[in-house]
């Protein structure tokens, strides 16, 4: 009996939701079934052979997983809010392999037994998210790491790793909190992107990196209403009234400073309480 383009194009569809509902979306039959599917999708004829071994794979259906009480254990920690990084490869690559009945090294079953301890952890207690409070002194951290140059970066790649997790989620968060104003001003449903993976670590590191700053912003060197001496580059000391507390511009804790009637911003750097 001749099989329609349409009826084999769904066939295919419904097998390949089968394999990777399994763990073996990197099998290479399911990676056959995708390269057919795609073909098929836009019309494009198949040749006799490609359609033989499709429609055989079609008629075994969905493969007979081996060690399928692990399987299911890895897919299932795959699908826990806060794993969605190590789901996209590494879960569904170990799920693949104990699918197969391959064996795995040393390494990867103990490193296989961390992500599973993670997931569970992650589902009693849910992922790690940064409280308000936190999340401010991240902003404001994230503004002061503007003034680092690339060498600082280089040489700190531990901290850069930190910087660039918690930009992704600080960026992610405006995002979202964004995307909820308008879909309650409008009622329109929008679709939300994947919240980023940001740890403990990450928040303490980036923190660090930016201590003594955070520290001035909490107890200001220069008290408002207090006199200081602002070092002039020619080499002059110039006596200023500060006028409010320290603020963070591009980088630098900056002061409100009058000087000759004049109110400006000038650097921590540049401020002195002896002349």
């Amino acid at each position: 009996m001749r099989k329609s383009g349409k009826l084999r194009h769904e066939q295919t569809l419904a097998l390949i939701a089968g394999y990777e509902a399994i763990g073996l979306s990197s099998d290479r039959c399911c990676k056959f079934l995708k390269d057919m599917e795609c073909r098929l999708s836009r019309s494009k004829a198949l040749s006799k052979g490609q359609r033989k071994f499709l429609d055989d794979l079609i008629d075994q259906g969905v493969p007979q997983l081996k060690n399928q009480a692990r399987v299911d254990e890895i897919l299932v920690a795959a699908k826990v809010d806060g794993m969605q990084r190590e789901a996209a490869s590494t879960l569904s690559d170990f799920a693949f392999k104990v699918g197969k009945g391959w064996s795995l090294s040393e390494k990867q079953e103990k490193f296989l037994a961390t992500l599973l301890v993670k997931a569970e952890d992650l589902r009693l207690n849910g992922r790690f998210r940064p409280s308000p409070e936190v999340t401010k002194q991240l902003e404001i951290a994230r503004e002061l790491c503007k003034a680092k140059n690339d060498w600082y970066w280089q040489n700190r790649p531990g901290t850069a790793k930190a910087h660039r997790k918690v930009s992704d989620w600080l960026d992610w968060s405006y995002k979202t909190a964004a995307q909820e104003e308008i879909t309650e001003f409008n009622g329109r449903e929008l679709e939300l992107a994947d919240e980023p993976h940001i740890d403990e670590w990450a928040c303490e590191k980036m923190l660090n990196a930016v201590k003594k700053a955070l520290e001035e912003l909490r107890n200001p060197r220069h008290l408002e209403s207090s006199m200081c001496w602002h070092r002039i580059p020619s080499g002059t000391s110039q006596c200023v009234l500060i006028a409010g507390p320290p603020v963070v511009r591009r980088g630098t804790i900056t002061y409100p400073c009058l000087a000759d009637g004049k109110l400006m911003e000038i650097g921590t750097d540049h401020l002195k309480k002896r002349r």
